[in-house]
């Protein structure tokens, strides 16, 4: 599968952009928009402009006129800034005011109402519903039950239900098969997470080329999760009696590649890339973030350049960043010894060595000469490296050989180099279990 939305990518503008410059409410930063976009990622605008349209979300104004702006993007690519309300602008003599009369908010409710009921949308609900129907933690789902509330008005979820006796008021499922109306996406976020719920939406496919703009909005709003429901949902879900929707994620890894300058094994991150079933008991749900996610990209961002960092002392670079890292880990800023850090260093490069099949921050001959190298020079995080190479099963004992064969079963006969075993590096062992969880 290719990477069809690259988050880590650049943004970029549009050619003819609709507001040059904008003022950030909060601070009164002016913004060349031209020159700011490109230094923003792809994830970074996707979810600035569900914050924009969120309530008491960030705000932008035209620094022209002062009526508020939102990001968009333009069919063929790029994004941009325009006004929020067209009429508002035009009545300011706003230089940067686009022609038209119909505001953005109305345009995108009139497209909403337009394509609410099409068959894509009745048969995406249907599924969910049975989704739902086959896992006795979800209560009976109610279909298009009206909500509401003073000061809100009214909505109609098209799927909702309440999960599992949790404090989360309920789980409101809504069916998306258009690329519209995204102020009233922003605005029933908004509602739902008022009431204590948590809103999910669901596609019923993948874009093959280009994603549309709304997929991608949910998917950066979303941890880089975006639910998907086909019939093979249902099949599984009533198969097991436990509800599974099929989640596209990029989860952020690494990979070993060899250094042209030294010929050293190093380690770089992709965006892995996974479409699978996934049972709905096994996600973190978060009313306050409206999200529902059964990884957290935040702290999979930080492991894996974690990992990096340690690959890269391994090689005989700074331990600076590293030293910054595990302090940031542990919560304590206190210096570290510079062996203890070399020690961690090689502890995690040769856990990844093992797990990658490569020789990580050396030029040795195979990944077991980390391995050993961590016996011969760090005694102390030894003890580590057996007892995470076992709970990762990733160093079975009928692959083992040679020397490494013979200094593990020394290490289970309580035995190091014909001493006591040593005592494992304090505090060593929450942060592998963070890492290798």
């Amino acid at each position: 599968m290719s990477i069809s939305f690259n988050p880590n990518a650049p943004a970029k503008s549009t050619d003819t952009l609709q507001v040059e410059m904008v003022r950030r409410v909060s601070n009164g930063e002016i913004i060349d928009v031209s020159a700011w976009l490109p230094t923003q990622t792809e994830e970074e605008i996707h979810f600035l402009r569900t914050k924009i349209r969120q309530e008491n979300g960030e705000r932008f104004s035209c620094f022209c006129c002062g009526h508020d702006v939102l990001l968009r993007k333009h069919e063929h690519g790029g994004h941009y800034f325009a006004h929020k309300e067209k009429n508002a602008a035009e009545k300011a003599k706003c230089l940067y005011q686009q022609k038209g009369i119909i505001s953005l908010e109305e345009r995108n409710r009139i497209r909403y109402h337009g394509q609410r009921e099409g068959s894509r949308h009745i048969k995406t609900k249907q599924l969910i519903k049975k989704i739902l129907c086959s896992d006795p933690g979800f209560s009976q789902p109610e279909i298009e039950k009206t909500w509401t509330t003073f000061a809100d008005g009214w909505r109609k979820p098209d799927v909702a239900s309440k999960w599992n006796g949790q404090p989360i008021q309920q789980i409101v499922f809504e069916a998306q098969v258009s690329n519209t109306y995204p102020q009233v996406v922003a605005e029933r976020t908004d509602f739902y997470r008022k009431q204590g719920a948590l809103l999910i939406w669901i596609y019923d496919r993948l874009t093959e080329k280009e994603w549309r703009t709304l997929h991608a909005d949910t998917f950066c709003s979303n941890g880089r999760h975006l639910f998907i429901v086909d019939e093979e949902c249902v099949t599984i879900s009533e198969a097991k009696g436990q509800a599974h929707f099929r989640i596209y994620s990029q989860r952020p890894e690494v990979v070993p590649f060899k250094r042209p300058t030294d010929n050293r094994w190093g380690l770089e991150i992709i965006q892995k890339e996974n479409f699978d079933l996934i049972p709905f008991s096994s996600l973190s749900l978060n009313v306050d973030s409206q999200t529902a996610n059964y990884f957290d990209i935040h702290d999979d961002q930080r492991i894996v350049k974690h990992k990096v960092l340690c690959a890269e002392v391994q090689s005989g670079c700074s331990y600076d960043a590293l030293e910054k890292s595990i302090q940031e880990f542990i919560k304590n800023n206190r210096p570290i010894d510079r062996k203890q850090i070399e020690g961690w260093a090689a502890l995690i490069c040769g856990i990844e060595s093992k797990r990658l099949g490569e020789p990580i921050g050396t030029k040795l001959a195979n990944a077991v000469g980390v391995l050993n190298l961590v016996y011969d020079h760090h005694p102390n995080f030894f003890p580590h490296l057996i007892h995470t190479l076992d709970r990762l099963k990733i160093d079975p004992p009928d692959q083992r050989c040679g020397a490494w064969k013979k200094r593990v079963n020394d290490f289970y006969r309580g035995v190091y180099k014909g001493d006591p075993l040593p005592q494992p590096h304090k505090k060593s062992s929450e942060l592998l279990t963070y890492l290798y969880s």
